[in-house]
C-alpha cells in the first residue's frame, strides 16, 4: 500500500513538471502563460482560446509538430496566368477561295482527332453562276479550237520538210505548247477542287464544319494544336519583374516545368505579359487551351522569416491566418501570423512568429476544429 502512495505521488511530481514546462514564447521572445482557470482541466477549447487534448487523441487525430527557425527565403510572387498554344505547334486551316466544302475520303474529322502533317482535311470547290461558268466554258472551247487549228498547221509544215521553214514551223509548235497548258490550267480552275492540308501534326479543332458548307476566302475552317508545344501566358502590374524573375512553377501542378521565354515589349491593358515554355509536356497533358493558371514566380528578392509547410497555416474565427503552437504536451495556442508564398507547399511567416516554437505543422486544420 505504501509503495502505491509513493509510485501515485512520482506521477503527481511529474504532471507537476510537465505544466511548469516553459512552454512557448511569443514573437519578440516574451513568454506565452500557460493560464491556470477554472476551466483548464476540460479537454477541447479553453477560456483563452487554447486547445487540450490528450496524447492519445492527438495520435488519432495524426497532429505533428516541429520547432522552427529564423531563416531567409527568395521572395514569390503569384501571378494569374493562361494556358495558349505555341506558335511553332499550332495551325489554322482557311480557305483561299469561295466555294462549297466537300469531304475526302475520310470523312469530315471532328475536334479531338489526332492528325498527322499531310492529312487532308477537306476539299473546296469553286462554284461559279451560270454566266460565269458559260464564259469559262466557252473560252475553253476557244482555246481548243486553236489547239486544234495549229496542230494543223504544225502537220503540214512537217510534211513539206525541208520546204517549209524552220522559224514558221518552231513558232506554231510554241503557241501549241502554249494553248495546251491555257487549256489545262482551266480544266483544273473548273474541275480540280482545293484541298486543305494539315500542316502540322496534333488535335484537330473542328469549327462546326459541314458538308456542303458554303465557305468564303480567309474563313478559319479547322485549327491544329500540338499538345506538346504549349505557352503560358501570365500577367503582373510590376514592370520591373522580368527583370528579377529566376524560376517559375504552377501553382498545384509540381509535375509540370517551365521555362522563361520572356516577356511582351508592350502593356495590354496595363499589365506586361510574361510568356513561359510549358516543358517536358506530352500528347496525354491534361493542360487545356485557355485554362486558367496560377503561376508562382521566384524573384531575386530575400526576405527573413520562418519555413513552414502551407498546411500549418489555417484561419480563425476572424477569417485571419494563424498556426497552432504546442505549449505542452497536451495544450496548443492559437498564434496570428502574417505570411508570404513560397514554392508549392511552403510558407514563409514574416510577423507573429518566433523562432524555436513548436508548430504544429500537421493535422492543424482539425486541431482549428475542435470546441
Amino acid at each position: 500500500m505504501r509503495l502505491l502512495r509513493t509510485i501515485a505521488l512520482s506521477l503527481s511530481m511529474c504532471s507537476l513538471t510537465i505544466l511548469a514546462s516553459p512552454g512557448a514564447h511569443g514573437p519578440n521572445g516574451e513568454h506565452l502563460e500557460q493560464k491556470q482557470n477554472k476551466a483548464s482541466g476540460d479537454l477541447g477549447r479553453q477560456a483563452d482560446g487554447s486547445v487540450r487534448m490528450p496524447m492519445k487523441h492527438q495520435a488519432l487525430l495524426g497532429i505533428r509538430t516541429q520547432f522552427v527557425v529564423e531563416t531567409t527565403a527568395k521572395k514569390h510572387v503569384r501571378l494569374d496566368a493562361i494556358a495558349k498554344p505555341h506558335p511553332d505547334g499550332y495551325a489554322k486551316i482557311q480557305s483561299s477561295s469561295d466555294g462549297r466544302l466537300d469531304a475526302p475520303e475520310a470523312g469530315i474529322l471532328p475536334s479531338g482527332t489526332r492528325v498527322h502533317a499531310g492529312d487532308i482535311l477537306g476539299l473546296i470547290r469553286y462554284q461559279d453562276t451560270a454566266y460565269e461558268l458559260a464564259s469559262q466554258n466557252s473560252e475553253l472551247i476557244a482555246i481548243r479550237n486553236q489547239i486544234a487549228q495549229t496542230h494543223r498547221d504544225v502537220s503540214r509544215l512537217k510534211k513539206l520538210g525541208d520546204l517549209a521553214s524552220k522559224q514558221a514551223l518552231e513558232q506554231l509548235e510554241t503557241e501549241l505548247l502554249s494553248f495546251r497548258q491555257q487549256a489545262a490550267a482551266l480544266q483544273e480552275g473548273l474541275e480540280k477542287p482545293e484541298v486543305l492540308i494539315a500542316p502540322i501534326s496534333g488535335l484537330l479543332v473542328n469549327h462546326m464544319v459541314s458538308r456542303g458548307q458554303w465557305v468564303e476566302a480567309g474563313e478559319r475552317l479547322f485549327e491544329i494544336i500540338s499538345a506538346d508545344k504549349l505557352l503560358i501566358e501570365a500577367s503582373t502590374s510590376d514592370p520591373s519583374l522580368p527583370n528579377r524573375l529566376e524560376s517559375a512553377e504552377v501553382m498545384t501542378r509540381p509535375d509540370l516545368s517551365l521555362r522563361y521565354v520572356g516577356h511582351s515589349p508592350q502593356l495590354v491593358n496595363g499589365l506586361v505579359h510574361l510568356n513561359f515554355e510549358l516543358q517536358h509536356s506530352s500528347d496525354k497533358t491534361d493542360v487545356l487551351i485557355n485554362q486558367d493558371l496560377s503561376v508562382q514566380v521566384q524573384i531575386n528578392e530575400l526576405l527573413k522569416g520562418i519555413v513552414v509547410p502551407a498546411s500549418a497555416v489555417v484561419l480563425s474565427q476572424n477569417n485571419l491566418p494563424q498556426v497552432w503552437i504546442k505549449l505542452s504536451a497536451e495544450r496548443f495556442l492559437p498564434q496570428p501570423i502574417k505570411y508570404e508564398h513560397l514554392q508549392p507547399g511552403f510558407v514563409l511567416i514574416t510577423q507573429g512568429l518566433g523562432a524555436d516554437n513548436r508548430v504544429v505543422i500537421e493535422g492543424a486544420s482539425l486541431l482549428n476544429q475542435v470546441r
